[in-house]
């Protein structure tokens, strides 16, 4: 049996996307984990890049705000952090809503490069609501901003990091901490090993159809995805 092939995944991967085309960024396409490799230890547990259509991103997170209570509404005390930013898409559309900033957490160089640049050429014809740093790092090795955060997860890499990452982040939000500590995860393929680890109770799961627009520029070919959203617990 042959290895699967960028093409065998994701046919589509050389499609223009229309929130490209408009704002003159690159966030399309598909590179496959050995693309996206870093030279570093965990290389072999990503699973490559691809980015959120626009159209499922909003509605998520539309479905997140709504189970805020009144007292935590206010988006401008949130932080957002993006684990495996790739090119940077949803830290543009993050931005579309007045966090208290939105961050980028990208190991790769190139592709955090990328993600500047795309930030850059997006803020020139776009207004962003919030400002946005991209930062290359481990994302095992990163210092979470204070509360309240949402953690934003495209089935960026392994089980076994998801949950490495869930305890880090559970123990760097200390009892002390005030406000929430939410993901966001979409492709949420190690549920499970969330579960297992314990410290984030699930709030929902969605079916999010793709609008039109997104389904033809889809990498995949795919007209919908699955995401959870959870909560530490307190």
């Amino acid at each position: 049996m042959h290895a699967r092939t960028a093409s065998d995944i994701a046919p589509n991967r050389h499609a223009v996307h229309p929130f490209d085309a408009r704002h003159g960024t690159d966030t399309g396409g598909y590179l496959t984990p050995q693309e996206v490799a870093a030279g570093r230890e965990h290389d072999s547990l990503n699973y490559g890049y691809s980015a959120i259509a626009p159209s499922v991103f909003r509605e998520a997170l539309a479905r997140w705000r709504d189970t805020l209570r009144d007292d935590s509404k206010r988006l401008s005390a949130y932080t957002f952090v993006d684990v495996g930013a790739g090119k940077g898409r949803a830290l543009l559309l993050a931005a579309e809503v007045p966090f208290r900033k939105v961050v980028g957490v990208e190991l790769n160089e190139d592709l955090a490069r990328i993600a500047r640049r795309n930030v850059a050429r997006h803020s020139a014809l776009a207004r962003p609501r919030a400002k946005i740093h991209v930062m290359r790092a481990d994302a095992l090795e990163f210092r979470w901003p204070r509360a309240p955060l949402l953690v934003y997860l495209y089935n960026p890499f392994a089980c076994e990091l998801v949950e490495q990452l869930a305890a880090k982040l559970a123990a760097a939000a200390t009892p002390s901490a005030s406000g929430l500590v939410d993901l966001l995860y979409v492709n949420p393929t190690c549920a499970d090993a969330l579960s297992r680890q314990g410290k984030f109770s699930l709030l929902w799961t969605a079916r999010i159809e793709m609008d039109e627009r997104d389904q033809q520029a889809d990498p995949y070919g795919t007209t919908w995805d699955r995401v959870s959203a959870y909560r530490l617990r307190r």
